[in-house]
């Protein structure tokens, strides 16, 4: 089969199923965005005769004009349609995309008969209504309802949905998408990637990380992020000069915590850009925990998946993304790091201290998180669910 896979954000896990499946004999595509910013994809082919990697980069997104970010990722849904009309897939799968790309995408499958899977994140109509109320609370509503008819009309549209948690079904049942279109399969961390690399390696002692107890933060940091606990949190714990707080982001991230550090010296803070994928283990390697945070009303519609590839890397994590988050649930039920309320500060610094003094438990953690990693996402395994999806669209 001919298959599809857009993934505008260009995570690592989206390619890896397109590599699985390609493997599996399906000529895959694979499409992605450079332009979007956040970590990419490391799209290098390795003698993959089955699998094409297209980045279609229209230049850098400007995330804080609304306006000229609209008419941006609408623009990518034109070149991505163009690409799909050049390739002629049997099956478009699209996940990550803004829904004004998305639109044109799902539309461009159904015209020309296509069945299409609406891989579903995050609920972008619910983080719109979020972030923009707390900018303007009549803006948020008006753009929220454009946004919210236009993705619920394309989950109704799509031939089926993968839904990466059960906690958007209460959303998707108040939207009346038929229930037997829908399909759990949670998103997981390229563990083939992310091997258990020692704490002491070549990028810890370049960046002077072997004598301090390292916390992580690793990707993406935008409006959805609580920035405010990692700054304030490494501020609360500034008198312990064992403590290190790395932050590897992109320029909007950085500009985003320089706005909330305020012009402070935080001695404790170490700010590095977004790792290639090459150094990526080695990032995760040279921490002793990581943070996933989300704002208080983010975890409502969104799933921090890079929580997946501290797992993979056999590290704790503390994390504040509200207790029903599908994040919180595992990592308290596997015991694989603290969970705390979202935007505590308190608890955030008492959970980094917890874990600072007491190293085997920090070890013990990490090995729960690593067990569930070796445990649930194989790629063969995810794999297997992702076609039998694709078989029952083949037989309908």
């Amino acid at each position: 089969m001919r298959i599809a896979i857009n993934d505008y954000a260009g995570f690592s896990f989206p390619l890896e199923l397109s590599r699985e499946l390609s493997r599996r004999g399906h000529q895959v595509l694979h499409l992605y965005s450079g332009a979007s910013g956040g970590p990419k994809v490391s799209a290098q082919l390795d003698g993959e005769k089955r699998l094409c990697i297209v980045n279609l980069d229209a230049g850098r997104v400007d995330k804080d004009n609304f306006c000229k970010r609209w008419r941006q990722e609408r623009h990518y849904g034109v070149v991505a349609t163009a690409k799909l009309n050049q390739w002629r897939p049997d099956l478009v799968i699209s996940a990550n995309t803004p829904l004004e790309a998305q639109k044109k995408i799902l539309c461009w499958a159904s015209k020309h008969f296509i069945p299409s899977i609406f891989w579903l994140q995050d609920l972008l109509s619910i983080a719109v209504k979020s972030i923009l109320s707390n900018v303007n609370r009549v803006l948020g509503r008006l753009v929220y309802g454009y946004m919210n008819r236009i993705e619920i009309d394309l989950l109704t549209q799509a031939d089926h949905i993968i839904s990466i948690t059960d906690d958007f079904y209460p959303y998707l049942n108040a939207w009346n998408i038929d229930p037997a279109k829908v399909s759990l399969i949670p998103n997981w961390g390229p563990i083939e990637q992310i091997p258990v690399l020692p704490r002491k390696n070549r990028f810890s002692a370049h960046h002077g990380l072997d004598e301090k107890f390292v916390v992580l933060y690793s990707g993406t940091l935008g409006k959805k992020q609580d920035i405010h606990l990692i700054a304030d949190t490494a501020d609360g714990l500034a008198d312990d000069g064992d403590i290190l707080f790395v932050v590897a982001t992109d320029e909007r991230g950085h500009r985003l915590l320089n706005r909330q550090v305020d012009g402070k010296d935080f001695a404790n803070l170490l700010q590095l850009p977004l790792q290639p994928a090459q150094m990526y283990p080695y990032l995760l390697a040279s921490s002793d925990v990581t943070i996933v945070t989300l704002d208080r009303s983010a975890g409502n519609y969104c799933v921090p998946s890079k929580l997946w590839s501290a797992y993979c890397a056999q590290k704790a994590s503390v994390v504040a993304v509200g207790k029903h988050n599908l994040c919180a649930r595992i990592t308290d039920q596997i015991g694989a790091g603290s969970v705390i309320s979202p935007g505590s500060v308190d608890q955030c610094a008492a959970a980094i201290r917890r874990l600072k003094r007491n190293p085997s438990l920090c070890v013990a953690m990490g090995a729960n998180a690593r067990r569930y990693a070796e445990r649930c996402f194989p790629i063969s395994s995810i794999a297997d669910r992702f076609e039998a999806v694709i078989d029952h669209i083949a037989m309908h």
